[in-house]
């Protein structure tokens, strides 16, 4: 996406209060492939038309100098420029000479009142139209103000970003560090008609290892770490929310003759939601040498207990299938762990859904670790020669270390 998005000096620097988890005992954690959303947080923005934002929910970033994108309009916090009509929130842009600029607009944000670590980030809205106009609705890292974090080290999640000039397409970007401003990863939804038509629903689902976009159910975007190709993947924190109407800029160049005034960025709600068990986040140790298992070179190579400590790529869901039968995704790549070729070789991380290769058996020892049966061929994944070759389910029985493991929880 060919633009840097910066926030500007007149937000305040706080502490952001961010949803968070407890560790989930991998014994009693259910299957969060599984977990219905539970509504954590709404604005339905019902109040009385011609009210203001609720300010218990949203703060204004106000002021000119644009934006870091070239921008021309001035951010204020007038009912001229942000009210509600008819059940939705309207952020406005309008030509007008104010305070030295020719154009004025909203820019409502959730910070110091709302953020939220993992989840499902919604809104139903009617975009604008015409040449220069672009509505967003996009969340920034909660440590933004951190003196050694910044933009983009903070990370930038595009939930929704439309030009006017082009009124069937919204995008959806993610950017961090090493892949920020012309280098974001992201992709373009197409519809049918003009999203200034109707209301549209667009959404995105942030998750452990994956973040993937929707538009009215639709989903056309997934990104994982693997996607960042090496650089640091910087979402696993919490985020705030963002909505606003910028008028011109690089991006999406300035008003013309053909451009209409007023604008009108309808937004009928904002929702989060939440899984309702959260995520049961383990690492395995195997139990012969004290290593982690690592799905290393995000998953393109075979599975192997080699690290010294539980970092991204040593991390896995534990997706929990009734009857002591779990799966396991890897954080690195939101990859399941699958026993390839009835267990004849090694396990790796490298399938997208769950079937009979991708299930394994927990087996308690009377030890207390733990050991995995493939479900593929009722061999025991083992951590063959000291741990030095990569894991693989061959073994009819539990002879030793090689076959136990620990099951650790991480936080999240």
């Amino acid at each position: 996406m060919v633009r840097k998005k910066l926030v500007a000096a007149t937000v305040i620097s706080a502490l952001l209060f961010g949803m968070t988890f407890t560790s989930i005992p991998a014994t009693t954690a259910k299957a969060s492939i599984n977990d219905g959303w539970v509504q954590v947080w709404a604005d339905e923005f019902n109040s009385a038309n011609g009210s203001a934002v609720d300010t218990s929910k949203w703060s204004f970033d106000t002021g000119a100098g644009g934006w870091g994108n070239n921008e021309l309009e001035n951010y204020t916090n007038r009912t001229q420029n942000a009210y509600m009509q008819d059940g939705s929130l309207i952020l406005q842009a309008n030509k007008e000479n104010y305070n030295g600029s020719q154009y004025t607009s909203a820019r409502i944000i959730t910070k110091n009142k709302f953020s939220v670590k993992y989840g499902r980030v919604e809104m139903r809205a009617k975009l604008p139209y015409g040449q220069g106009m672009w509505p967003a609705f996009w969340m920034l890292g909660s440590n933004i103000d951190n003196v050694d974090v910044g933009w983009p080290k903070c990370g930038e999640i595009d939930i929704m970003e439309n030009l006017g000039k082009e009124p069937n397409i919204v995008h959806g970007t993610i950017h961090g560090p090493g892949y920020s401003g012309s280098a974001g990863l992201g992709a373009a939804y197409t519809s049918s008609t003009a999203l200034s038509d109707g209301y549209h629903t667009y959404a995105v689902e942030y998750e452990p290892s994956s973040i993937k976009w929707y538009v009215d159910g639709v989903l056309y975007e997934t990104r994982t770490p693997y996607d960042v190709n090496g650089n640091t993947w910087v979402f696993n924190q919490p985020f705030f929310i963002l909505l606003n109407l910028a008028v011109g800029g690089g991006w999406p160049g300035n008003p013309d003759s053909t451009t209409v005034f007023p604008q009108k960025y309808a937004i009928d709600y904002v929702r989060v939601y939440q899984r309702a068990n959260g995520y049961n986040m383990v690492s395995l140790k195997s139990a012969y040498n004290g290593m982690y298992v690592t799905a290393d070179n995000c998953g393109l190579s075979p599975l192997i207990a080699s690290r010294t400590s539980a970092g991204l790529w040593e991390q896995f869901e534990q997706v929990n299938l009734g009857n002591g039968v779990i799966a396991l995704r890897s954080l690195a790549n939101g990859k399941y762990v699958c026993a390839d070729n009835y267990g004849n070789n090694p396990l790796i991380a490298n399938r997208d859904t769950i079937d009979a290769w991708e299930e394994f058996q927990v087996v308690t020892m009377p030890d207390g670790k733990k050991a995995l049966k493939s479900l593929a061929n009722n061999k025991y994944v083992c951590a063959d020669n000291y741990g030095n070759n990569p894991l693989i389910a061959n073994r009819d029985a539990v002879g030793g270390n090689w076959e136990e493991f620990d099951i650790v929880p991480q936080g999240y």
